[in-house]
């Protein structure tokens, strides 16, 4: 009956339609975009402080804020005695992705003597360090930060009419994984450029090129060995010397807890010449032992 021959044709058309659709493969998601990868996105992170004086690259990411507090000693000088000791209060700032800011305030006591005579000085002041990470270690296999450090200094010596000293430091913070979660190495650069008074003011620089080694023992904590190269000039530029020192020494980092962290470091003079002194050492221009301890929180 044509009725019933056009019922089988609807059905065996439906069943090969089916069959069909089953050979289909399923339409598959839209993937998920990739995650936006730039200069300060690591995988690992490497904690600034590890590398003892010497700093890593790693910026605060945006939105982070941390205050740390800082001591910082000097002691020995050629004539006499000389013990400097310094306080700094900080508080880092992630403003925008990859850029950090950290405004501080500063204070500092210097107890020296020289022949029998005192020559005591106290010093407050202030002033603000900008960060900005140029590479990642993810992307370029190597971190590396610009920094912009100006501060001024309103010192009160025994003696002598209270001064201003101001300072620009520019400096360039690298870092890399040699071995992931082992070993990390750092290399630092800077050039400190200062105007002293009072008036007429005299003008000198720092050059400072260091390197670090930082080993991490056990989760959170990391050992580190550095040696420091400091020139000392008595004009912006790189001449006229006025000495140089070389400094060796240990640091220790322990992430405390996930927000508190301590690091400390000990350098020595070990080879050094200030220019028209006697000696192997520059204890004119810096001093023979340096000592840095931080606290730092994060929130």
């Amino acid at each position: 009956m044509p009725s019933k021959a056009l019922a089988l044709a609807l059905i065996a058309t439906a069943a090969s339609a089916s069959a069909f659709a089953a050979d289909l493969p399923s339409r598959k998601t839209a993937p998920a975009p990739a995650p936006v990868v730039s200069a300060c996105t690591e995988s690992e992170g490497i904690p600034t402080d590890a590398f003892g004086f010497t700093t890593g690259s790693d910026v605060a990411e945006k939105g982070a804020f941390g205050p740390s507090l800082t001591y910082n000693g000097a002691f020995g000088t050629r004539v006499g005695s000389s013990n400097g000791h310094g306080l700094t209060l900080q508080g880092s700032y992630g403003l925008f992705p990859c850029f950090e800011i950290g405004p501080y305030v500063l204070g500092s006591f210097t107890n020296a003597s020289a022949n029998g005579i005192g020559a005591d000085a106290r010093a407050i002041g202030a002033g603000v360090e900008m960060k900005y990470k140029l590479l990642g270690r993810d992307m370029h296999g190597l971190g590396l930060t610009l920094v912009i450090d100006p501060s001024f200094n309103r010192a009160d010596p025994d003696g002598a009419g209270r001064f201003t000293t101001y300072n620009t430091g520019i400096r360039l913070f690298a870092d890399k994984t040699l071995i992931p979660g082992t070993l990390y190495a750092a290399l630092n650069l800077s050039q400190d450029l200062t105007w002293t008074g009072p008036s007429p003011y005299q003008r000198s620089s720092t050059l400072t090129v260091a390197g670090s080694l930082s080993w991490q023992v056990s989760d959170g904590l990391y050992l580190s060995g550095e040696v420091r190269h400091m020139r000392a000039h008595n004009e912006l530029g790189f001449g006229n010397e006025a000495g140089y020192a070389t400094f060796a020494g240990p640091g220790i980092f322990w992430q405390a807890t996930k927000q508190l962290a301590l690091s400390a470091a000990y350098n020595i003079q070990v080879a050094g010449k200030a220019k028209g002194e006697p000696g192997n050492l520059d204890l004119t221009n810096f001093g023979q032992h340096l000592v840095k301890v931080k606290l730092g929180y994060s929130f």
